[in-house]
């Protein structure tokens, strides 16, 4: 076996590469800034494009709503109309007195239009108010051999008439209730949908930006303990040489040096990853170097506040969306049974017009006048079961989310209860851990002082620093935990405003 004898220059080589990693590998060209979390959580909410959507989607269904709303108690007025058109036609009939067929050609020229106003009541009915206009210009040639060839019967008509027309359901629910109710529900619904989705974002930003606090102190802790490897590989190279340890012993510290390597190029890495990944969620550029800050101790829950939670389960965002589901189930279930049976709808409409219709130079004057009141009913005799199956099915649905809501109930306050108690807990641990940071900040001080007085080593120093940021590394998990969990609470209720 060939063996190979480690010198001075080679442990030069090695220190000298070892530095050149240190000071130039991780070298990055970015722009640092500083952020703290209440500003994070503001952007993301306020200022990101994921919270723009959220409001979105909010504003979508309201828009939805006002204007269902808008049309159930103000008039929709339309106007429709067409550009005069001209037809000729030729066709083999009976005109203007003849006593056989003929074949004639007519041209028309003509125009029409009318204004609409729809209005739906709270009673249920249907009110259409419509303005008609008429304007025709229509020319018979009589080609009867006895009369001149071309010669024309002229007819220029103008006729407007008003209608009036009115349906009222009977036995059955209003349509425009029935939607307009349903509308009103998805809006409540897409209310506590926003507090959720903003809700589970604060959580997403809270994971990024403890994600980073936490990597840089994994850094600085890593950073140490390469630092200490290499001392170490450095100790023990020496010792290599003056026969005190192993080659064997040396090769095992080399590695430990090459490993704790590794390990500070993957933290930094990841800590870059982490940066990226909260600046996305605040729409910043991800070459940014987002340094964020580590937030304030929490304040622990009130017993107030507790309370105040406790008594309104039913009012918390998870139950209102499970009662305003069954309400929109069972509202349909009701809609789909009176639709099945005996139902009817009441018409009555009224009509007036006037205007004149010119022939050949004869005017007349035309007035018209006419009412309809008209009473339908329907009932299903047989279709096969498939009425009967929609309604048993829109039941089952609402069977179904009373269940759900019913469970819903029960599991929020269960989850209410255990966040409660996590929060309690985790504030009582965050105090131990504080205090525990106090400890090894104190030991570090002493080893700072025993270094400089010769008493330990670097090495030793290292340790002491090393488990100083561990112990802050501690705090911070658990500070993310607490906030998450406190955010789970608050996202179980609405504030209002």
């Amino acid at each position: 076996m060939k063996s190979f004898r480690v010198t001075h220059s080679h442990i030069v080589s090695i220190c000298a590469m070892t530095l050149m990693l240190l000071v130039f590998g991780y070298i990055r060209e970015a722009v640092c800034e500083t952020i703290n979390f209440e500003q994070a959580l503001d952007i993301a909410l306020n200022r990101s494009s994921q919270g723009e959507m959220i409001r979105g989607n909010l504003e979508v269904a309201e828009q939805n709503y006002f204007a269902r709303r808008i049309n159930f108690y103000l008039p929709e007025i339309s106007i429709n109309g067409s550009v005069p058109s001209y037809n000729e036609d030729e066709s083999y009939r009976f005109f203007g007195g003849a006593t056989e067929k003929r074949l004639y050609k007519t041209r028309v020229l003509e125009y029409s239009s009318f204004i609409a106003l729809d209005q739906s009541l709270i009673i249920g009915g249907d009110i259409r108010i419509t303005a008609n206009l008429l304007a025709s210009d229509d020319r018979y040639p009589d080609t009867k051999t006895e009369a001149v060839e071309g010669s024309f019967i002229n007819e220029t008509t103008r006729l407007g008439d008003f209608t009036f027309s009115y349906t009222q359901p009977i036995l059955k629910p209003s349509d425009s209730k029935h939607e307009l109710h349903n509308k009103r529900d998805d809006l409540e619904i897409a209310r506590m949908t926003k507090h959720e989705d903003a809700s589970n974002l604060k959580k997403e930003v809270i994971e990024a930006y403890f994600g980073v606090l936490q990597l840089i102190l994994k850094n600085e802790m890593h950073s140490d303990m390469l630092e200490s490897a290499n001392l170490t590989a450095a100790i023990d190279s020496m010792k290599f040489l003056d026969g005190v340890i192993s080659e064997e012993d040396w090769l095992t510290s080399k590695s430990n040096r090459l490993e704790a390597e590794l390990q500070t190029f993957e933290v930094s890495n990841e800590l870059d990853e982490k940066r990226r990944e909260l600046a996305i969620l605040l729409d910043k550029d991800p070459d940014i170097e987002l340094e964020p800050t580590i937030p304030a101790p929490p304040v622990p829950l009130s017993d107030t506040k507790q309370e105040i939670m406790l008594s309104s389960i039913e009012k918390s965002v998870p139950v209102r969306k499970a009662e305003l589901d069954y309400s929109k189930a069972d509202r349909q279930a009701k809609y789909a049974a009176s639709s099945h049976g005996l139902n009817g709808d009441l018409t009555a409409s009224y009509n007036t017009g006037q205007g004149e219709v010119e022939t050949d130079g004869v005017t007349a004057d035309i007035v018209t006048r006419g009412w309809e009141v008209a009473l339908e009913f329907t009932y299903p005799i047989w279709d096969g079961g498939a009425s009967g199956a929609d309604v048993k099915s829109a039941r089952l649905t609402a069977d179904q989310a009373l269940l759900e809501y019913n469970r819903t109930l029960k599991s929020t306050k269960a989850e209410v209860i255990n966040l409660i108690d996590q929060l309690d807990v985790g504030y009582r641990r965050l105090e131990i851990i504080r205090k525990q940071i106090d400890l090894a900040f104190n030991k570090l001080d002493i080893a700072k002082s025993r270094l400089d007085d010769g008493q330990i080593s670097m090495v030793a120093f290292l340790a002491s620093r090393i488990t100083y940021a561990e112990s802050r590394d501690k705090y911070l998990d658990e500070l993310k935990n607490y906030l998450l969990n406190e955010e789970s609470l608050d996202g179980k209720f609405r504030r209002e405003g």
